[in-house]
């Protein structure tokens, strides 16, 4: 019965789909290797894996019709954030900038025509990416932007990325005390853990407010045994 229920764990689901992935599509060299690292095993603890926390500042929130602006990440080792890995990189665009978006994310054109390719972003970031757990809060945002990239460049329509969703942790959390009108954006959540408060809409600034409101909700989830990154996935789907 337990092996029954194992199979149908969401981290058993996506060890199943790489595999499938693997052997049915072409990828390229460095996106292989990306899909092609282990899966945690279902007891593993959540803290001793390595995360990479991101954030993207786009021109809104079609991936379809919109555009990254600029990028930014953050890794996690041992429970604790590594400040020493923090990224933020403007995308060098063509495209006008809104000025509603410029308002609310203070990207100018200046920093868009200094900043870098879109493809050397995102090469970049795969190969950070490589062997840790993805996170964000709303992670669908990244999600569709990063899936548009690899279908525009790559022909390819998915990744099977291991994701945290730090928004969909906290949905759970409230659904379990009861609190259905609870407010789940990231300063709103941090507020109620006591964080202290950022200026926010800029993709670093988010990512390392991310890493630190995940490291909270794991400590709201600790037990004796310490909590477990199979429980935590499981609350982001």
């Amino acid at each position: 019965m337990k092996a029954l229920v194992n199979y149908f764990h969401p981290l058993e689901r996506i060890k199943r789909q790489r595999k499938h992935y693997l052997n049915t599509v072409q990828l390229p060299q460095y996106l292989a290797d990306l899909v092609d690292q282990p899966c945690p095993a279902l007891s593993e603890l959540a803290c001793d894996l390595d995360y990479l926390v991101l954030d993207f500042e786009t021109t809104g929130l079609d991936s379809d019709v919109d555009l990254i602006l600029s990028m930014g990440w953050v890794e996690m080792k041992k429970g604790k954030v590594d400040l020493a890995t923090a990224n933020h990189v403007f995308i060098n665009t063509e495209s006008q900038i809104r000025p509603e978006t410029a308002v609310i994310n203070h990207i100018t054109p200046q920093m868009l025509s200094d900043g870098v390719a879109i493809h050397d972003a995102m090469t970049a970031f795969f190969d950070t990416a490589k062997g840790k757990v993805l996170v964000a809060h709303g992670c669908m945002i990244e999600t569709n932007f990063i899936i548009q990239y690899l279908k525009a460049h790559y022909g390819l329509h998915q990744l099977p990325l291991l994701w945290l969703d730090t928004l969909c942790i906290e949905k759970h959390l409230g659904k379990a005390i009861n609190q259905e009108a609870l407010d789940v954006t990231l300063s709103a959540t941090r507020t109620r853990y006591g964080l202290p408060e950022y200026n926010g809409h800029n993709a670093l600034i988010d990512a390392v407010a991310t890493a630190e409101l995940l490291l909270a909700q794991q400590k709201r989830l600790v037990n004796k045994n310490n909590v477990s990154f199979s429980q935590l996935f499981k609350l982001s789907q």
